[in-house]
Parts: C-alpha cells; structure tokens; sequence
C-alpha cells in the first residue's frame, strides 16, 4: 500500500489545456450560468482526474457526463469515472460550507470528492472524501463532514477493477460449417449439461463450451461458459449464453453476473445463492457483433462473437 498521507493537502495546479476545454463545453451553453457553472466543473473533474491517474487509478473522461457536451449542462455534470466507478467532484468556490447531494445515482457510485477553487483558477485543492455507505446521503453534506483523501486512495486501491485479457473473435458462422476454436469444446466434455434452449431446437443447433477460469484474482474461482446457436426463420440466428459450476461446485458464487452487450442493447443477469445456472437468450442478425461479459467480484472476462 502506499503511504498516501504524505501528499495532504494537495494543491491541483490546472495547465493551458485543461481550461481550454472548459471554455469549450461552456461556450456551448446557451445560459451564462450554466456555462460558469460547467468551466467549473470541467476544471474540478479535470484536476481530480490527474491526481488519481498520478497515483496509478485508471480514469475514464470519455465515459463521463461531465464532459459530454450534450449532458453536461443539463444534468450539472461533475462525475468522473475511476477503477469503473463513478466519482462525483463538487467544486467549492470561496465561503461555501456545504453542497448539494444527487438521489439518482448509478450502482457504482463510490461517493463525493470536494474541489476548493480560490479567486485564481490556476490551481484547486482536494479538500476531501465523503462516501456513499449504502447510497443513503444526506441531502447537503458539510464540509466539515468530509473524510482525508487517504480513504479514498485505499478504498480504490483494494478494489481495483481487473479486466482480464480478452482472447480473440469468435465468429459464430464457423460452427454452423463444423469449425471451432480449440478452447471451445463440446459441452460435454466440461460439464453434465443441464438444459437447452426453451424453445424446440432445430437439428442443426450447435452448443460449444468453455471453461472461465478467474485465475488467482479469485483463488482459482472456474466456470463454465456455453454458447448455443441455432438458426431461426426470419434469416436471424437464436443465441442462449449460459454459466454453469464445474468441477466439484453444484452451485455458482452468489453475485456472479452475466452480461450480454448487442450493437444496440444490453441485458444482465446475477447468480443468487443455490443458483446451478444462469442464462440469457436473444436473436441476432448474422454479421452482427456482441459481449459477453461474466462479472465476480472486482474481476471481468469478457468474450466477444460475431454471428
């Protein structure tokens, strides 16, 4: 762990660039103060952005409201995403004690970072921390309520969000032809299979299976990931992904997610306790490309597929 006390209080300075595209997302807002109010935020999002990508967190602008110039002035965007959790850094202006709370949050919404900006906008400092525990904030939030920095930088650096190597395009009209990927197997062999589709399958329907092995982020935590393909009549192809236990476990870790992304949809589904499968089902025009996403924990594998 590093020793983050040492860097309190941290004094932000903001360079050319940064105001640069302040004063271009506010000058895209037609009120004047909604335009003040963006620079601000654009300069407190930006300054906190930094300093956690200087202590090795990943953030992520372009995933943001705050710099979407579609959003930002009409939500009053302060959100920044980091580790794919979402922070919201509030600017303070001089003689502000307190500020606002938001009741619509995302599901990971980690909390509030407090940005003091002083006369001169060349540099802020990070006043503090003030979590979300269970969502439940109150509607203002004190400055003096704010927690250091230094829990913050600890509670990100435990959950740190692992993304494992994604492996290669699997296209999905080589199994209809009888060509597969080694790594994907009959379902047999990896697993008892459990169930099919819920509709009559057709006799050219193609199952393949994969074991999903979370590695020692997990302590060796393994899955089965299974993929069955079917055509259908109007021209689509019929997908079910399933995750099923292997090995000596009956049931799957409560809390594990399956996640399918289409080109213009998504859908999720999350294991509870006894669960001994999960599984979602669509249709998909050929060529089309979608995710599959399985979520324990802080780790992510994803999968992708061409139909």
């Amino acid at each position: 762990m590093n020793n983050y006390t040492k860097l309190r209080p941290i004094i932000i300075a903001l360079d050319t660039r940064i105001h640069q595209k302040a004063s271009s997302l506010a000058a895209q807002q037609s009120h004047p103060e909604i335009a003040k109010q963006v620079y601000l935020n654009i300069l407190a999002v930006a300054a906190v952005s930094n300093l956690l990508k200087w202590l090795e967190f990943e953030t992520n602008l372009a995933k943001t409201d705050s710099f979407n110039p579609f959003l930002t002035g009409l939500f009053n965007a302060t959100d920044l995403i980091v580790e794919n959790r979402q922070l919201f850094c509030v600017p303070i202006l001089p003689g502000v004690t307190e500020f606002s709370t938001i009741s619509d949050v995302a599901e990971n919404f980690i909390g509030y970072v407090a940005v003091q900006f002083q006369q001169s906008l060349d540099r802020v400092e990070i006043l503090g921390f003030y979590p979300a525990v269970n969502k439940n904030l109150p509607e203002k939030i004190s400055i003096a309520d704010l927690q250091p920095l230094d829990n913050l930088f600890e509670f990100l650096e435990k959950n740190k969000w692992e993304v494992l190597p994604q492996n290669a395009l699997v296209n999905l009209a080589n199994w209809f032809a009888g060509i597969f990927e080694e790594i994907w197997l009959p379902s047999e062999a990896v697993f008892t299979p459990k169930l099919g589709f819920a509709k009559g399958s057709y006799v050219d329907t193609v199952k393949r299976a994969k074991v999903i092995d979370f590695g020692l982020l997990l302590n060796r935590q393994k899955v089965a990931l299974v993929v069955t393909i079917q055509p259908e009549v109007d021209s689509e192809v019929g997908v079910l992904v399933q995750v099923h236990p292997i090995d000596e476990q009956e049931f799957l870790p409560p809390g594990l997610r399956l996640k399918i992304e289409l080109e213009s949809d998504s859908e999720e589904v999350e294991a509870r306790a006894a669960d001994q499968l999960i599984q979602l089902e669509f249709s998909e025009l050929p060529g089309r490309i979608f995710s599959v996403k399985i979520i324990l924990d802080n780790a992510e594998i994803v999968e992708k597929f061409m139909v």
